[in-house]
C-alpha cells in the first residue's frame, strides 16, 4: 500500500472499502484481495500471497454488497478471494471482524498445489489441504477483528472469533443487515443494472465512511469531516430516505460548519435541515434548533445564525459573496453565490414552516438582493469580456484563472455544489439570470474545449489527475434544467462506471487516465487523488435524486415535474426529451 499521495492506495492505483455502519475506521481494500486495517495496533496490510496478477475480475457480491470478490487463475487453477466485514458481539463487546475466503477450483486432470499464503494475524476458520485433486475444490476461511467502534476494551482472542461462527453464517448476517439499510431508502430500477448497483453501493460506502456520527468523506484518505461535504452527504441521505440518527447527524454538522475549512458549508447548513423537514415533517426538532445555537455558541451556530452569515460574507463587488477558497483556489467563485442562494431558499422554507414571519421576510429580501447582485455582476462580466458561457469566476473569464485549463473540471463548478438551478425550485425559489439561461451554452463551451483532449462523458479532473473525478455525474446535474443536456448526469455516471472505477463502485476524487498495465479487466485509472470511495462525490450524483430521491418524475403529457413546476424546455423538444429519458432511466420506483 502506497502512502505517497497521503492516501492509502493499493496496487495499480486501486482503493475501495469494506466495513460496518458507524465503525471507527472502515477497512481499505485493493486489487488482489489485500486490505489495509487502520488504527492502533494495526495500520498495516493483510492479504494472501496466492494472488498472481493474472487477468482479474473484482466485483461486489450480489452486485452491490460490501463483500468483494477477486477472481483470477494461477497456473491453471481458478481462485476466488471473498472479503467482507460483519459486526460481532463477544463477551458483551461489539467488534467489526473481517471474514475472508479463498476458494480454489482445479479444473485440470492433474493435482495442483494452491497454498493461500495468508498474512500473519488472520485466524483460520475452516481449513483444507493445499493439494487439490483433479476436478476438485478447496475452501480456506479466515477471520480477524479490526475495529472496536471507537472503544478501548480488549481485543477478542482467536478462540472467541472462531466460536463466533462460520464464514457463511456471518455472510448471511452481513447481507441481511445491508438489505435492511437499503430497504429504508427509495429504490431505483433502470435498464442499466450497473447504475442500480452503484446507487445501492453508494449508500453502503457512505455509511462505512461514517465514524460513529461523524460524516467522514473517505476511508483510505479524507477520514474527516469537511463542511460542504457534510452538508451534501446529509442532504443526499435525507433525500433518499435514510433518517437513521438524523438528529445526531444534523447537530454534529452544526459543529463542522461552525469552524469550517470551506465557508460554503456554513451558508448551506439550512439545506439538509430543509430536506429533512420536507421528508419527515419533524417540525418540533427543527423549531428546537432554528434559532438556538449549541453549547459552544458561535462555533455551533443555529440554523438562523448560519443563514445570517451569508449577509456578512457579501463583501465582494456589488454585494456578491467575497473571496473564498471553496474550489481549492482563491477567487470570487460563481458557485459561491449560487450556494448562498440555495442556502437562503432552504432557510426561507424553514422560516415559513416554523412560523417566523420576521425571518421569512429577511430571507426573501436577502435572496432577492443577492440574486439581483449576482445576475448584474455576471452580466457585466460577460459583456466586458464578450463571453457566452457561465464563468467559474464572477469577475473573470475562464482564461484568467485556474479554469484556463480545459481539463480542470472546475469550469463546471457553478453547476455542482448546492444545485440551485434545479433544487432551488423545489423550495419555491425563483431562479433567473445567466445560471439558468446559459446552462446549455456553458456545457457546449466546456465540452467543445475538451474535444480531442478527453473522451465524451467526462468534465475533466484536478491536479495532477485531469482525466475525470468522483464528481463527474454531479457536474451534469444542472442538465435537468437545460434543454439539450437533460441526460448529462446519466451519461457522465455511465462514464464513471465504465472508465473510472478504482474499486468496485469506488471512485477517486480525481482520477488519471486508464492504466494499460493493470491486470484488472476493464478500464480503470492508473492513479488517483483524494479518497476512494468518496462520500461527497457519491452524494453529488444527481442520478440518485433523479431516479431515486422521490423529488422528480418526468410527466411528458403535461410538461411538469411532480411539484407542478413547468419544465424549462421549449415545447417542441419536450416529447423528444422525455422519450430519451424514459429509454435511459425506465420508470423509477418511488
Amino acid at each position: 500500500f502506497d502512502l505517497t499521495n497521503e492516501a492509502i492506495t493499493g496496487a495499480d492505483g486501486t482503493a475501495s472499502a469494506i466495513g460496518w455502519a458507524g465503525n471507527a475506521h472502515g477497512v481499505v481494500t485493493c486489487l488482489g484481495g489485500r486490505f489495509f486495517v487502520r488504527g492502533i495496533p494495526f495500520d498495516k496490510a493483510f492479504g494472501f500471497g496466492i494472488y498472481a496478477r493474472t487477468p482479474t475480475t473484482w466485483v461486489d457480491a450480489g452486485g452491490y454488497l460490501p463483500a468483494q470478490i477477486t477472481s483470477f487463475s494461477r497456473q491453471g487453477v481458478a481462485v476466488a478471494i471473498t472479503e467482507f466485514a460483519d459486526r460481532v458481539v463477544l463477551a458483551g463487546h461489539a467488534y467489526v471482524a473481517v471474514y475472508a475466503r479463498v476458494a480454489v477450483t482445479n479444473p485440470t486432470a492433474g493435482a495442483a498445489v494452491a497454498d493461500p499464503f495468508p498474512s500473519a494475524g488472520l485466524v483460520p476458520l475452516a481449513t483444507a489441504a493445499n493439494r487439490v485433486g483433479p476436478h476438485a475444490s478447496a475452501v480456506h476461511d479466515y477471520v480477524m477483528a479490526v475495529d472496536r467502534f471507537g472503544n478501548s476494551y480488549p481485543w477478542p482472542s482467536a478462540g472467541a472469533l472462531v466460536t463466533a461462527g462460520s464464514f457463511d453464517r456471518h455472510f448471511a448476517h452481513m447481507r441481511s443487515f445491508w438489505s435492511s439499510q437499503l430497504s429504508k431508502i427509495a429504490m431505483v430500477s433502470v435498464p442499466d443494472r450497473q447504475l442500480d448497483d452503484a446507487y445501492r453501493s453508494g449508500l453502503i460506502s457512505t455509511l462505512i465512511a461514517r465514524s460513529g456520527i461523524h460524516s467522514n468523506t473517505g476511508v483510505n484518505n479524507y477520514e474527516a469531516e469537511f463542511s460542504h461535504d457534510v452538508v451534501g452527504i446529509l442532504a443526499n441521505l435525507f433525500t433518499q430516505g435514510d433518517f437513521d440518527n438524523a438528529h445526531a447527524l444534523l447537530l454534529d454538522a452544526r459543529t463542522v460548519v461552525g469552524s469550517p475549512e470551506y465557508v460554503d458549508g456554513l451558508w448551506t447548513y439550512s439545506w439538509p435541515w430543509a430536506v429533512y423537514l420536507l421528508k419527515t415533517g419533524d417540525l418540533a426538532f427543527v423549531k428546537a434548533n432554528f434559532n438556538t445555537s449549541g453549547p459552544a455558541g458561535a462555533t455551533q451556530p443555529s440554523i438562523e445564525a448560519s443563514a445570517h452569515q451569508i449577509a456578512a460574507h457579501r463583501t465582494g463587488p456589488n454585494g456578491i459573496i467575497g473571496m473564498t477558497n471553496d474550489i481549492d483556489s482563491n477567487g470570487y467563485w460563481t458557485v459561491d453565490d449560487y450556494e448562498a442562494l440555495m442556502g437562503l431558499a432552504a432557510y426561507r422554507y424553514l422560516a415559513r414552516q416554523v412560523g417566523d414571519t420576521r425571518e421569512t421576510a429577511w430571507a426573501n429580501s436577502e435572496y432577492d438582493s443577492l440574486l439581483a447582485a449576482t445576475n448584474a455582476t455576471l452580466t457585466a462580466t460577460m459583456r466586458r469580456f464578450h463571453i457566452d458561457y457561465l464563468p467559474c469566476s464572477m469577475l473573470q473569464p475562464n482564461t484568467a484563472n485556474r479554469c484556463r485549463n480545459p481539463e480542470d473540471a472546475n469550469w463546471a463548478a457553478p453547476f455542482l455544489f448546492g444545485r440551485w438551478a434545479w433544487d432551488g425550485q423545489l423550495f419555491g425559489a425563483v431562479v433567473s439570470g445567466p445560471a439558468v439561461r446559459l446552462i446549455d451554452s456553458t456545457y457546449a463551451y466546456g465540452f467543445r474545449r475538451l474535444e480531442g483532449r478527453l473522451p465524451p462523458g467526462t468534465f475533466g479532473g484536478y491536479p495532477s489527475n485531469f482525466y475525470s473525478s468522483g464528481y463527474n455525474a454531479g457536474y451534469g446535474s444542472s442538465g435537468l434544467a437545460s434543454t439539450r443536456y437533460r441526460d448529462q448526469g446519466i451519461l457522465s455516471y455511465e462514464f464513471m462506471v465504465t472508465h473510472t472505477q478504482s474499486g468496485p463502485y469506488s471512485w477517486w476524487e480525481s482520477a488519471s487516465a486508464p492504466s494499460t498495465a493493470s491486470p484488472w479487466i476493464g478500464s480503470h485509472p492508473a492513479a488517483g487523488g483524494g479518497s476512494s470511495p468518496h462520500a461527497w462525490g457519491i452524494a453529488l450524483v444527481k442520478f440518485k435524486k433523479l431516479a431515486g430521491g422521490g423529488y422528480f418524475k418526468i410527466m411528458a403529457e403535461i410538461g411538469k415535474d411532480d411539484l407542478g413546476h413547468e419544465l424549462p424546455d421549449d415545447e417542441r423538444h419536450a416529447r423528444e426529451r422525455d422519450d430519451l429519458l424514459d429509454r435511459r432511466l425506465g420508470h423509477p420506483d418511488r
